[in-house]
């Protein structure tokens, strides 16, 4: 299945479904019509035994996530919309298998990585209470375009010629 987001092109090989999430029709059923309240990421995906929520940030402005103030809303954002998505997909009775959530930033390896070290302390991976009978997230992963089609090799990734920004 592909997706497009922007210049970006998803081919989702092997996925039962796969859906634009953040989708602003209203008209098409994959509209959640909460956008007024609530975050949604890019993409969900289904697979046969897990759900893939993808997240995709591409700043026109290299420098945009220079600072500590900036990274930290980048985080926050990132965390907000994997919440609302699970909350939105949870009430939905849709979350029946794991879920993993894979954000692809246009950010350099370095920041990629700090970003993904955040994201787990946001949304705890490995490190849950005892008393949850499952994690929100079975993993938690930031690639950019360079890296995302080696550490996603299920997941390619390309950029299109004229896509919508």
């Amino acid at each position: 299945m592909i997706l497009q987001e922007g210049t970006l092109q998803f081919d989702f090989a092997g996925a039962i479904d796969a859906f634009k999430f953040d989708e602003q029709a209203r008209t098409l059923a994959t509209y959640h019509g909460l956008s007024h309240c609530m975050k949604a990421v890019d993409f969900v995906v289904e697979y046969n035994d897990h759900y893939l929520f993808v997240e995709i940030k591409n700043p026109q402005d290299p420098n945009r996530y220079g600072s500590e103030q900036d990274k930290s809303a980048l985080i926050k954002n990132l965390t907000t919309k994997f919440r609302d998505t699970f909350l939105y997909r949870w009430a939905e009775n849709k979350l029946d298998k794991p879920v993993r959530y894979q954000c692809l930033v246009e950010l350099d390896n370095a920041q990629t990585l700090y970003l993904m070290n955040q994201l787990k302390n946001q949304l705890p991976t490995d490190k849950q209470p005892t008393r949850w009978q499952r994690p929100l997230a079975h993993l938690c992963a930031v690639a950019n375009r360079a890296t995302w089609n080696i550490t996603f090799p299920n997941i390619q990734v390309s950029r299109v010629a004229g896509g919508a920004a």
